[in-house]
């Protein structure tokens, strides 16, 4: 797919397995109380977890994916040295950000 046309791969490694291509790598964060927060946004009608049980739910992913990653790269997920940006959206929606993203790197490719 990135061969083919400009594309945003969401996880996966595809840093990693596509840094021949120089992608730009960015790794978007929260505190565990807004990600708590998105996931009740989200949550399905009826969804009946405690607050204890949702942290220890996305501690359990954030593990997962650490793991994926450790395994299959050899490196540290969240590592700020692995990314071109780091964004912390803890107090910001995460789609209004997209539009600044686009531009800041339409203005690098242009350099």
């Amino acid at each position: 797919m990135a061969e083919k046309s400009d594309c945003v791969i969401v996880g996966r490694c595809a840093d990693y397995i596509l840094q021949d291509n120089k992608p730009y790598r960015i790794f978007v964060y929260a505190d565990l109380d807004s990600k708590v927060m998105r996931c009740r946004k989200k949550a399905a009608d009826g969804e009946r977890l405690t607050d204890q049980e949702l942290k220890r739910q996305i501690a359990s992913i954030d593990r997962n994916r650490a793991a994926y990653y450790r395994d299959y790269t050899g490196l540290q997920w969240g590592d700020k040295k692995n990314y071109n940006l780091c964004i912390n959206t803890t107090d910001i929606v995460i789609k209004e950000i997209v539009p600044a993203l686009v531009q800041l790197f339409s203005m690098i490719e242009e350099h």
